[in-house]
Order: C-alpha cells, then structure tokens, then sequence
C-alpha cells in the first residue's frame, strides 16, 4: 500500500462533527427567513386541525429556496399538536403515477405500504379513504413538483380522488399543498380543477446574499468544528450560491469542501478546495437529487444511455443493449421518468414509418452520471 492512501486511511481528524447538517435531506431545529411564508401556509392549514375544509395552497417559487423543508417543518408541528390530521408528503417526480401515489397516501394512514396483489387502482382507493371514514381522521396531502402530473395527465384525476373523496365518503376532510418551481403553473389549470382546488398561492422568493451566507454560517457552526470555515472562504461559497440560484449548491460545496480539505490532510477548507469542489458538483447536483428516487430500471436505462451517448442517439439502440433484461415497455416508462426529471431530451419522430425513431439526448454531462452511478 502506498505511504498516500495509508495516510488517507489512517488520518482519523474529522472536520465535520455533524455531517448530516450537510445532506440535502436534513432539516435544520432552525428555519429562519422563511416565517411569513410558513405563517401563510399555517393559516391555510388550520381550518382542517380544528375539524373544517382547510383552503388548499399553492407554493411557488425558484429551487432552492425553502419550499419543501417549509412544508416538512409545518407537518412535523402537525403531528405533534393533533393525532386526527395526518399529512402525507408526496414527491411527484419519483411518484407520478396515480396508483403508486395512491399507494403512498395508504402508506401514511395505515403506517405501511399496501400488499402488492394486483389489486385496481379503485380498491385501494377504497380501503385509503374508507379507513379516513372509519377513524374520522383528516387527509392533507403535500404534492412536491405537482407539475410533473400535468406532464403526465393525471393531474386532473388524482386532485379530484382526494378532494372529493367526501363525496363518496361523507364525513371524509381532505386538503392539498401543490409545491411547484413554475411560476406559469396556475395558468395550466383547468376552469374545472379551478372550481375544486381553488388554491391559495404563497410565494418564494429567491433569498438574498446576506441571508444566503447567515445559513450557510449556521450550518458550518452546526456541522464543521471551529475554525475549520474562515469568512473568507464562507463569502466565497454564498457570493457563487447566490449566482447561481440555488441554496443546495452552497450546501453541497461545504460538504465537497470538507471532504477535499480532509483529503489533503488540511484543518481547514480552502478557497482552492470550494472551487474545485463547485466545479465538480455543479453538473451533478439535479442527479444527485433525484438519483435515490430511481428504480433499478430507471438505474440500469441511464447507466446505458450514459455509456453509450457518444456512440449513437436512436432509442431502439440503447434497447437493444438492454432487451435481454427488460420489456421495451418498461425501457419507455424509464425514459420517460428520466424526461421529466429532466436528465434526457427525447425527440420524438414527427411520423411513423420505416426508420422513424424517437432520439434520445442526455441533459447533463455523462461523466457526473457515471460517477453517481459508480458511487
């Protein structure tokens, strides 16, 4: 073994004494910044604690800037001040299927997924909102990226199950928190959903500069050991954070940051560490976001598609390679999952016939993907 990689191995000193501070999944005992926004969407919200139809609420605003840990916050209060209002959030780039989104509001009634028997969509339908009838329990149920749905065409279909439910369940409450990064989005909403959803919209806007660099020093203060941040190299990460857009990136490049300084054997992070760091995060950040949510299938297409985008684009090719393995059905479902997370552009052939084919274009480098997918 080389004297390098012994030293790796052996060199016990963590810079991080809490790194979960930096997973994109971890939610802060903290939340500052974003108290009118949640008060909004409480005020919406408290008709259904105290028994009645809550006002339905649609969150907008750019990624990156609170919404989902917002949302994740309020219903953690919820279960802790009512056992009769149970919340149920929902990510609808992994879950875009009525079915499977069906399936994961029985998941929050019942406390575990439905036996997976080939039972319709109808009957599940049933047992979810006949269990809500028998316990007089309420439903609010959050839909992160519900404009995925409309992608998809179920939008119209899955609102309607749940805030009718009360029609073929009297008695049965429900309500919904839509999360959306499209500003345009009301404007895709029907006369016809309009008259059931009805929502009120809370918007978020993006954070500035200086409260940018006041959450990234929180989360250095909560997750590194002092000293191991100079300001310097703090104002680094929140001035590209704030050109960027996107509170996770900085996130992210603390964590990076952390890990190349570590490596280099150093106490502290660098100006050096956090360029290299962005540099090789930023490509790889939206895969990284969605990656968990991915299939075996879902895994298994990209993979291909990424080995094989410099060498051909057609879709029957990258099938090919995977035929052995799954249905072209299943290869279509999985790249159009991989569409609407935005990872590949698939264009469609404008007619049918001999040698019409659909092509296939990643979105992002191959390189980040590969090494996700080696991870």
């Amino acid at each position: 073994m080389s004297s390098k990689i012994k030293d790796i191995l052996m060199w016990d000193e963590s810079l991080f004494r809490n790194p979960e501070v930096f997973d994109l999944s971890y939610i802060p005992e903290v939340f500052k910044f974003r108290d009118n926004e949640i008060e909004a969407i409480s005020h919406n919200v408290k008709p259904l604690i105290k028994g009645d139809l809550p006002t339905n609420t649609i969150i907008l605003g750019p990624t990156g800037t609170g919404k989902t840990t917002s949302v994740k916050l309020l219903f953690r209060e919820i279960n802790e001040v009512s056992n009769e209002v149970i919340p149920v959030y929902i990510n609808c780039q992994f879950h875009y299927r009525e079915f499977s989104i069906m399936s994961q509001i029985f998941r929050g009634i019942f406390g575990y997924p439905p036996v997976e028997t080939g039972k319709p969509l109808t009957t599940l339908y049933e047992y979810t909102m006949g269990e809500l009838q028998k316990k007089g329990k309420r439903l609010l149920v959050a839909l992160d990226d519900v404009d995925f749905l409309f992608h998809v065409n179920i939008a119209e279909s899955i609102l309607y199950k749940i805030l009718r439910a009360h029609e073929i369940f009297p008695g049965v409450k429900t309500g919904i928190i839509g999360i959306v990064t499209d500003n345009a989005f009301s404007f895709k909403v029907s006369e016809k959903i309009r008259t059931v959803f009805m929502p009120n919209e809370v918007h978020f806007k993006p954070y500035s500069q200086s409260t940018i660099s006041e959450i990234l020093r929180y989360r250095c203060d909560i997750g590194l050991y002092p000293g191991v941040m100079d300001n310097d190299v703090l104002d680094k990460i929140s001035e590209i954070t704030f050109d960027r857009g996107d509170l996770r990136l900085g996130i992210r490049a603390i964590k990076e940051a952390g890990m190349l300084a570590e490596l280099g054997s150093r106490k502290k992070i660098t100006t050096e560490d956090v360029e290299k760091a962005i540099e090789r995060i930023s490509s790889s950040l939206h895969v990284e976001n969605v990656f968990d949510g991915l299939s075996k299938t879902d895994k298994k297409v990209l993979k291909v598609i990424a080995e094989n985008s410099g060498k051909f684009t057609k879709a029957n090719d990258f099938f090919n390679i995977l035929a052995d393995e799954m249905s072209y059905e299943l290869f279509r479902k999985a790249t159009t999952k991989l569409e609407n997370l935005k990872i590949v552009d698939i264009q469609r052939a404008q007619s049918r016939g001999r040698g019409k084919q659909n092509l296939i274009h990643l979105r992002v480098p191959k390189e980040a993907i590969l090494e996700i997918i080696k991870e």
